[in-house]
């Protein structure tokens, strides 16, 4: 064998060996944040709508925008001040809050990640995700007001498919899609990393999983 073809041999084995270092290491960082989720209760449901579900360098899947991803500076606690400027393009931390409906919105920023102990020496069990400042809008309420919104970018906005689902999801109308009320929910590590549960969407009443609802449309 020529020594050319040994180092293609090496490269190829060496490739193959990365790809599943880097496979067992993501199933495992996985399985963590499942169990701290389960452990702690940290599995949160946040509303969203679809968009953009197509990219030919990443595969299908169904881009998400949530209903968090601009939340109104004045409806964030006291504490997010100190955090509210000078964030653009940096990492911060999202205090949850779950409302009566089931899903959660952000309640607070953090520039950091809140240790087990305060200061005080009482102890934070809030749910914190991981999200990343895009910058400020400012939108008019019905009364007039200039209200400022802090752009949220979140890791987890991409929802994968298996290639049958994501072509019927294709065809669907946007608008339409929506109109299913698509939640998400995640398992917050905690680190402030989530992994995601499932997307899930109303059909005719009953919230079920997105597989099972194309797979009902596909069977029809």
């Amino acid at each position: 064998m020529k020594l050319t073809d040994k180092r293609k041999l090496v490269l190829i084995a060496s490739a193959v060996v990365l790809q599943l270092f880097v496979t067992i290491s993501l199933l495992c960082y996985s399985a963590r944040v499942k169990r701290h989720a389960l452990k702690t209760g940290s599995v949160i449901s946040l509303s969203c709508r679809a968009y953009d579900p197509f990219s030919p360098f990443k595969g299908r899947y169904v881009r998400l925008n949530f209903d968090q991803s601009s939340p109104q500076a004045e409806s964030l606690d006291g504490e997010s001040a100190d955090c509210l400027d000078g964030r653009r393009g940096k990492k911060v931390y999202c205090r949850m809050a779950e409302g009566g409906d089931g899903l959660w919105t952000v309640a607070g920023i953090r520039c950091t990640l809140p240790g087990d102990r305060q200061k005080d020496g009482t102890k934070d069990d809030g749910v914190y995700i991981e999200a990343r400042c895009r910058g400020y809008s400012y939108d008019f309420s019905d009364a007039g007001k200039k209200v400022r919104g802090v752009q949220l970018d979140y890791a987890f906005a991409e929802y994968y498919m298996q290639e049958n689902y994501a072509r019927y999801v294709d065809r669907i109308r946007w608008d339409d899609f929506n109109a299913l009320e698509p939640v998400l929910s995640l398992y917050v590590g905690k680190n402030g990393r989530c992994v995601q549960k499932e997307l899930t969407v109303l059909d005719s009443g009953e919230r079920i999983p997105i597989e099972e609802y194309c797979r009902r449309r596909l069977k029809k």
